[in-house]
């Protein structure tokens, strides 16, 4: 195994939503340090996401990472989420976006 990527709601306790009842569906990733740049990581979430995508279609998903994790902002880029908000939370500046798969593909 090189990595893991999930799919859950995201707690409406946790700042970042873009819903008012929250409980978004949220990504996540995290990978071996030797995978990284390898592109497998864009790979497999462009994979979940599609599927996700004709699994519930319509539904956004949100992203929550560092802003001090660059490889990871531009990830969810080139994954093709957009910035909604920045806040403070486990003692660092998070980046949130969301991404629509009818922006996507629309």
């Amino acid at each position: 195994m090189i990595g893991v990527i999930s799919l859950d709601r995201r707690g409406a306790e946790r700042p970042g939503h873009v819903r008012p009842d929250a409980g978004e569906a949220e990504l996540s990733y995290v990978f071996l340090p030797e995978a990284w740049g390898r592109g497998y990581a864009a790979e497999a979430c462009t994979a979940v996401l599609g599927w996700f995508a004709d699994a519930i279609p319509g539904e956004p998903v949100v992203l929550c990472t560092q802003t001090a994790n660059v490889p990871s902002m531009r990830l969810a880029a080139k994954l093709g989420f957009i910035e909604v908000e920045r806040f403070e939370e486990w003692g660092a500046e998070q980046w949130f976006g969301m991404w629509s798969p009818v922006a996507v593909s629309g």
